[in-house]
């Protein structure tokens, strides 16, 4: 029986947290399966020689909108297929993020309709660092509001989304 390990985000270790992660599956074979997760291969480069590498397709916007509908239908929530496409498309290829802008647009309006506008599920935070910046002007606030712009960035939030001015 084996212990599995999953490590999500992978690429975002530094070299010397995987090298010790190389150390410890070399000295403990046979004992754990570990999983890394990454976008960027190349990033763990020290590992390579001991780990077989998966490449998994991104999932199709059909699929992810298959998912979608599948939520929807477990939740008792009427998604029109139409507006389940859009979300996928506007996802990506990142079910994560279909998934919120879906949980989003519903929050926004339980009645959801084929043209209706698509959140992202970002704006509440987004209006949240807009409004600390207006009411404190410090160096600590200054250095929470970089926390959470380097969060959205992380998530692929676009800098084109996080700026844009409200009725443009």
């Amino acid at each position: 029986m084996y212990t599995a390990i999953i490590l999500g985000e992978a690429d975002k270790l530094s070299t010397d947290a995987l090298l010790y992660t190389k150390w410890m599956l070399e000295r403990y074979t046979g004992c754990y399966m570990v999983f890394f997760c990454c976008s960027d291969i190349t990033k763990l480069q020290p590992i390579k020689s001991i780990c077989k590498v998966v490449h998994l397709q991104k999932p199709s916007d059909d699929e992810i909108a298959d998912v979608l509908e599948f939520i929807a239908k477990q939740e008792g929530i009427e998604l029109p297929h139409k507006l389940a496409a859009q979300i996928a498309s506007n996802s990506k290829s990142n079910l994560r993020q279909a998934i919120r802008s879906f949980e989003a647009t519903w929050h926004f309006n339980t009645c959801l309709t084929e043209n209706q506008e698509i959140k992202t599920g970002w704006e509440d935070d987004i209006a949240k660092i807009a409004k600390n910046i207006i009411e404190e002007q410090s160096s600590e606030q200054l250095y929470d509001i970089r926390g959470k712009l380097q969060n959205l960035i992380e998530h692929n939030v676009s800098a084109e989304f996080i700026f844009k001015v409200r009725g443009s």
